[in-house]
């Protein structure tokens, strides 16, 4: 079970397996984004990714281990990350505007560095955004605050905006080991890797997942996430035909009871990640696109377009290879009910 520091470091150790990944764009500093296939030759295929958000590692790790751990005859393509650059860390995201990158001992050197290098566009208590070259850069995450009409923000449209993480306790995801990214599309709405699916104007990383679905047509979509919490649970997606609803509903529950039987917490049966999400058995809710807003995120987008798809959500609080542990063994239960869709 690797955890990765750098995206180089994944991609060395993706070539030390033997795998091939072929690049399907690039990032804007030039790093490649790639895919990997893998499994069989069996259509339709499968697709898997992770690391959309930068902070969520366990994914990653997951999406990589399936490379080599996933048994099946179907085609598999996997993008095991999503964001590059976050991955780097936060000094990495800095070291596209400034050269050399800043060195950044703890949090507190982020603020006084914004002030002294940037032209600062908002400031207010202990939050600081700065523009630097090309990008914004915060020291807080303001994803929740921002209602897209301020007036600062104006500068920062077309642009990327990061900052660091500042969770504390969280395996594989220290203090700016991570740079989350949000994205300001040119209307100046703020949003972040993880959306753009069905908008003219997108992100190269958000390109790259849209092309390659389309070009693989995916009959199962599997996008591995985390959440902030110390519990398991995953988002399905109602389906555009009777036959795919009830396959999606058949995953859905020997995912959710495989994990239970495994001993993993689920979410509490209270738990609802939000006002648009319906529950269905514990640890299981269905997710509504439309009443969310924001425009659609890969599954989203993979359930209107392609067919059966989840969002799978480990809990960061908990020990780094159990989550990688129980990411993979739902999908691995998702891909035994689906090959039995396609059997014969």
């Amino acid at each position: 079970m690797p955890l990765f520091d750098r995206y180089t470091d994944l991609l060395d150790h993706i070539h030390a397996k033997g795998h091939t990944p072929k690049t399907l764009g690039r990032t804007p500093d030039g790093q490649a984004i790639v895919a990997i296939k893998s499994g069989g030759d069996k259509s339709p295929a499968i697709f898997i990714s992770a690391g959309s958000h930068s902070t969520e590692q366990a994914g990653v790790s997951a999406a990589v281990d399936l490379l080599d751990e996933l048994d099946t005859e179907h085609q598999v393509y996997t993008i095991p990350d999503r964001d590059p650059i976050g991955m780097n860390g936060f000094a990495y995201a800095l070291g596209l505007s400034l050269d050399p990158p800043p060195v950044l001992n703890n949090l507190d050197d982020v603020g006084p560095l914004l002030r002294e290098r940037g032209e600062v566009l908002y400031e207010k208590d202990e939050i600081v955004v700065a523009i630097i070259g090309e990008y914004g850069y915060s020291t807080h995450n303001l994803y929740y605050d921002l209602k897209g009409d301020e007036a600062w923000l104006a500068a920062l449209k077309g642009r990327r905006l990061y900052f660091p993480n500042r969770d504390p306790g969280i395996e594989g995801t220290d203090f700016l080991q991570r740079a989350y990214a949000l994205i300001i599309d040119p209307s100046g709405e703020v949003l972040h890797i993880n959306r753009f699916h069905d908008t003219p104007w997108a992100p190269v990383e958000s390109r790259c997942t849209r092309d390659l679905m389309a070009a693989i047509t995916p009959g199962l979509t599997l996008d591995l996430h985390e959440h902030g919490g110390d519990s398991f649970w995953f988002s399905a997606r109602h389906q555009q035909n009777d036959d795919d609803q009830q396959w999606e509903e058949n995953m859905a529950e020997a995912m959710i009871t495989a994990v239970a039987a495994s001993g993993a917490a689920l979410a509490p049966e209270e738990y609802l990640p939000g006002s648009f999400f319906t529950r269905g058995p514990r640890g299981v809710y269905w997710l509504n696109a439309g009443k969310r807003g924001e425009g659609l995120n890969l599954v989203d987008f993979a359930a209107r377009t392609y067919g059966p798809s989840f969002t799978l959500e480990t809990g960061m609080k908990l020990p780094f290879a159990e989550r990688v542990a129980t990411s993979k063994l739902a999908v691995k239960k998702a891909v035994e009910i689906f090959a039995q869709r396609y059997a014969g």
